[in-house]
């Protein structure tokens, strides 16, 4: 059995956070588990018998590190910690989760699986998106999606797309989503993009509620770059990465989208799979049925 550190971040905007870290930290210290927890955790529980750090700074010295929420808190611990490149356990405190899928039943057990090995650490590809140059550039990153969106603007916006300089096609929409695999089970799957097995290397390309039919989701290489010219009589929009951090454009302004240099690290254990989760979350069943050829309807057996 090998020894690991640990750094603890949590979504301290959830009551189910005061509940499962008190326990979870005192078995930690039972076990001899070294860890820190980020300090912004004294606003909701008492962490004055355990080592704290700045949140920015709870991936510094670490082999992993836990964030406790939902898949949003998982997105955002990914750009918090991304320039240490620590592997992340999402722990489950919501009700869906395809990020963060360790349950709270089974959060002792995982970390027993870390001291033994039994783990797998995928990489995931992130987003870079950057509008203007030099020092006036504005840059985001996401590990979901990047979208360029109308705001608050009633009507459509004008999104002038190309590929790696070439153009592509001037989408009239609420919007365009460039996402990830990893991000192709959120947002971009809810307007009609396919599902990604989640260590391709790809991104989609998804318009919102285009005004034509004929504009579908593109999947492209990762080796790609998105530009998107947008033209808006409001003036301006915005761009928002992973659903929480946003920059404000103007109309005309032009984005650029594309792989950035590094990964996300996600921890899995072997009884967790991608298909599982699919079939979990978006419950998917085997159904048998029986043909009633005297009433023409499928009745389930």
């Amino acid at each position: 059995m090998k020894s690991i550190s640990l750094g603890i971040i949590a979504n301290t905007g959830k009551p189910a956070v005061t509940e499962v870290l008190p326990p979870f930290l005192s078995w930690l210290k039972s076990k001899n588990i070294s860890f820190v927890v980020a300090d912004d955790l004294q606003q909701i529980i008492d962490i004055s018998d355990y080592a704290s750090v700045d949140l920015k700074s709870v991936a510094a010295d670490v082999d992993f590190v836990l964030s406790f929420g939902g898949d949003g808190t998982f997105l955002r611990t990914a750009y918090i910690i991304q320039p240490f490149k620590v592997p992340i356990i999402g722990v489950n405190l919501g009700a869906f989760g395809y990020l963060a899928e360790v349950k709270i039943d089974q959060l002792n057990k995982r970390i027993n699986d870390l001291l033994n090995d039994r783990y797998v650490i995928q990489k995931r590809i992130m987003l870079e998106a950057t509008s203007g140059a030099d020092k006036q550039a504005k840059v985001l990153f996401g590990l979901n999606d990047i979208i360029i969106e109308k705001g608050d603007f009633p009507r459509t916006i004008r999104l002038e797309t190309s590929i790696d300089d070439e153009y592509l096609n001037t989408f009239n929409a609420d919007g365009l989503i460039v996402s990830t695999p990893t991000g192709s089970t959120g947002y971009s799957l809810s307007v009609g993009g396919p599902i990604l097995e989640p260590e391709l290397n790809a991104m989609i390309i998804s318009p919102i509620n285009p005004h034509m039919l004929a504009n579908r989701p593109l999947v492209v290489s990762d080796k790609r770059v998105v530009s998107i010219i947008t033209l808006s009589e409001a003036g301006d929009f915005q761009v928002i990465a992973d659903g929480q951090r946003v920059i404000k454009l103007k109309s005309g302004d032009s984005i650029s989208i594309k792989r950035a240099s590094f990964y996300t690290n996600l921890v899995l254990f072997g009884d967790s799979t991608f298909y599982k989760l699919l079939r979990n979350k978006l419950q998917w069943r085997d159904q048998l049925f029986d043909i009633d050829d005297s009433i023409g309807e499928t009745q389930k057996r």
